[in-house]
């Protein structure tokens, strides 16, 4: 048993090393997200502690957010009949979410609607508690217990080839198996919250569905008896063998909290999955071995092995011959026009002869996907048992290095500065019941954020199909573009719209480490997913018409900009108080 510890240490040390800072990202959006090690970001809240920026509401647990929630119903319900346990943890919009609904304003005005209503003064807070509940479990069920499915999933297929594609985040929605998985880990979950009540249930029960997430990894048309049913099965007398490798790794967590979590970040997280990893990997084959018959369930031959490049070449026959048959097109775009393409991305029109070379482009990046497949370089599509590959067409229609026309640049940096303008304008309006226009600017938009969108989808063009650099430069970038921004309104109007002031590595209050992390991901979602879209839609509707279109909100945004100038937006919930220089003070003296 020890021996095959150290195996799967030595592998999972070399699976690491192949992927790593894929790895670590996952890891990281995992935590961010509250799917798992949601103490990586504990670090954050002991440099943070009585901040209320955006970012650090974000990044923040649910702890704080759920005391706040019982307090509420303890003190207008529960102190009559009892008090409720903690419901579990989570992070992000959500703790927000639940301040709003367990005091302020809104939930004030719900409790006395409902109370009415019901001609009850027990039904709002009982109704608010639900509600609560009721969110997180939503959350919870959809969102954290799915991705660590997915992360298996990532981990599994790292295990056996060089390259796992970034779409990967993509694998239940691309194969409608999502409700499947959701069914199956809230079974699991309830299964092993009624043994929890037991003297040693929970703790037994843990370590025999602890393969549930990866058996539907591999297969996630399994129902959810079947994947709980073969998880204990495969468990049976492999459980103290997992406890161990557990105990094992007892002094990366002594470090992790020695290092406040910053060490989860960049090796325990990734350490401990592909650790375990490692480990349903050897019962699989063991299991199999002794049961031949359920190589109708683990039917995914070709994620641990290699497939005959006969097999590979007569799926990809189709593929294999448009590679060969594929000449190179003259490139359409040349002197400056080709300068803004090569490196920008950026058209200043779509013609017939534009749009043919980048649908050459699109097939060209299309058949590269399917070479690094045949070349076993790649998970083979085409040889999964789930026929992924007709819906994997239509998402691949996000064809990340797409050139973008100015018309089309310009809606989307506007539709960003409305989105952030949104998301301002709530999170101020949960956090503190109040309706502000936030912004330096008088219109509904903060151009902050639709700036900060398209210098990522242009100013790093060349990096899009490298994701993990795409964020990396994408953080770099957003902190370049909040800062000078902070200096440029300090400077002219001697006024903060913002401040980070005791945050865990913020620089003179300007930029912080949460907030650029927040950033960096709405970058990734905004390049990868919804530019793409948008583009899509645009193009669909006629660029020409919505020509029109950006041309009236440019000049209305310039004139806002003219009028802002002189009579900025500012007071209370926009700006957090005046700053006086040296020249304000010997003036006033």
């Amino acid at each position: 048993m020890k021996n095959n510890r150290k195996e799967f240490k030595k592998n999972a040390r070399g699976n690491i090393s192949r992927h790593y800072w894929l790895y670590v990202f996952i890891c990281v959006v995992a935590a961010y997200l509250g799917t798992e090690q949601v103490r990586t970001f504990r670090f954050l809240d002991v440099f943070s502690i009585g901040q209320n920026t955006n970012a650090a509401l974000l990044v923040r647990g649910i702890d704080p957010a759920l005391t706040d929630l019982i307090a509420t119903i303890n003190h207008s319900f529960l102190s009559k009949v009892g008090k409720i346990p903690e419901l579990g943890t989570t992070n992000g919009v959500f703790a927000l979410i639940y301040r709003t609904i367990a005091g302020g304003t809104i939930s004030n005005y719900l409790i006395h609607m409902i109370n009415s209503l019901t001609h009850s003064t027990q039904a709002g807070p009982v109704v608010l508690m639900v509600l609560a509940a009721s969110l997180h479990i939503l959350f919870w069920l959809f969102v954290v217990q799915c991705l660590t499915v997915v992360n298996r999933r990532f981990f599994v297929e790292g295990k056996q080839y060089e390259k796992v594609p970034f779409e990967r985040y993509l694998f239940f929605v691309r194969e409608r198996k999502w409700w499947n998985v959701v069914k199956t880990l809230f079974l699991k979950n309830v299964m092993w919250f009624l043994w929890a009540l037991t003297i040693a249930g929970g703790f037994i029960k843990h370590y025999s569905y602890l393969l549930v997430p990866y058996i539907l990894a591999e297969n996630p048309t399994v129902s959810g008896t079947q994947a709980i049913t073969l998880s204990r099965k495969m468990m049976d007398g492999r459980k103290k063998e997992a406890f161990m490798i557990s105990l094992s790794l007892l002094g990366w967590y002594v470090l992790d909290v020695l290092t406040l979590g910053i060490s989860n970040i960049f090796w325990t997280n990734s350490y401990r999955i592909a650790i375990f990893s490692e480990f349903y990997i050897s019962v699989r084959a063991g299991y199999l071995t002794q049961h031949p018959s359920e190589t109708a369930i683990f039917n995914n031959r070709y994620l641990y092995e290699y497939a005959p490049q006969s097999l590979l070449d007569k799926a990809y026959a189709g593929e294999i011959k448009d590679l060969k048959q594929m000449d190179p097109i003259e490139n359409v775009y040349t002197g400056f026009k080709g300068f803004l393409e090569r490196n920008f991305g950026l058209v200043f029109h779509l013609s017939k002869k534009e749009k043919a070379y980048e649908q050459y482009n699109f097939s060209r990046w299309d058949l590269e996907s399917a070479k690094e497949q045949i070349e076993r370089r790649e998970y083979p599509v085409r040889l999964s048992p789930i026929p992924e590959i007709q819906k994997r067409h239509r998402l691949r229609y996000l064809y990340p290095a797409r050139n973008y026309s100015v018309t089309s640049v310009l809606l989307l940096f506007f539709f960003m500065s409305f989105v952030g303008w949104c998301w301002e304008v709530s999170l101020h309006l949960i956090n503190n019941g109040q309706f502000v226009d936030r912004g330096v600017l008088h219109l509904p938009w903060l151009p902050i954020y639709g700036f900060g969108c398209v210098f990522i989808l242009l100013l790093l063009r060349r990096w899009r199909q490298e994701p993990i650099k795409e964020f990396l430069y994408a953080v770099i970038l957003c902190g370049f573009v909040e800062y000078f921004t902070s200096v440029y309104l300090q400077a002219v109007y001697h006024t903060e719209w913002w401040s980070y002031k005791g945050y865990f590595l913020n620089l003179n209050g300007r930029i912080c480490a949460e907030g650029l992390l927040v950033f960096g991901l709405g970058g990734m979602a905004f390049v990868y997913i919804i530019a793409p879209l948008l583009d899509n839609w645009f193009r669909k509707i006629g660029l020409e018409k919505l020509s029109k279109l950006a041309i009236v909100l440019l000049v209305v945004f310039v004139a806002d900009v003219i009028y802002s100038h002189f009579y900025p937006n500012e007071g209370q919930g926009v700006t957090t108080g005046t700053v006086v220089n040296e020249h304000t003070k010997k003036a006033d003296g």
